[in-house]
Parts: C-alpha cells; structure tokens; sequence
C-alpha cells in the first residue's frame, strides 16, 4: 500500500485509543463521587448499627448491675440470718449439755 494510507489509517487508530482511554478515564472520574456516596452511606448504616447495639449493651449491663446489687443484698441478708440461727444453736446446746453436766457430778455434802 503507499505510504499515502498508513498516516491516515494509523492516526485515526491512535485518535480511537486516545478517546477510549479518555472516555474510560472520565468514566471513573464521574464515577468516584457516587462511589464516595455509597461508601459513606454504608459507613453511616454500620455506625446505627453500632451505636443502637452499643445502647442495648448498656442498657442490658445497667440491668445485670440492678440484678446483681439485689442478689448482693440477699446475700448479705442470709448470712446475718444464718449467723442468728448459729447463735440460736449454740445457745440451745448450751443448755442441753448444761444439765448433763450437773447429772454426771457427784453429790457433795455442803
């Protein structure tokens, strides 16, 4: 073919490339913003997400907190009682040991 054929064809082959490039390029460039959007909609959503799970999760330790000073109290409770009842026993065997002791002594003559 003349050298007449090459130029033209080869520069309207590098004129496509050179506009596909551009046309890809400014594709992205265009499409970044939306990107931008959708991610920060998304980081948006996973932050409501995480802050009503945090407040549950507080929410469900003020509630294990009131359930544990309750608990707490009882205990307290129980053991003052249980301390009563280990008196009460002591003094109940006290007094039957008492007389058992007096029943074993000899008599002595005064």
């Amino acid at each position: 073919m003349p050298d007449g054929v090459w130029l033209p064809l080869l520069a309207g082959l590098f004129g496509t490339l050179a506009g596909a490039i551009a046309t890809i390029l400014s594709a992205l460039i265009n499409r970044q913003p939306t990107l931008a959007a959708v991610l920060d909609s998304r980081i948006a959503i996973v932050m409501q997400i995480y802050e009503r799970t945090i407040g549950e999760l507080r929410t469900e330790i003020c509630r294990l907190q009131e359930k544990i000073d309750v608990y707490e109290k009882t205990i307290l409770e129980l053991r003052d009682h249980i301390a009563q009842l280990e008196a009460k026993i002591d003094i109940l065997k006290s007094r039957l040991n008492a007389p058992a002791l007096d029943a074993g002594r000899p008599a002595t003559a005064p």
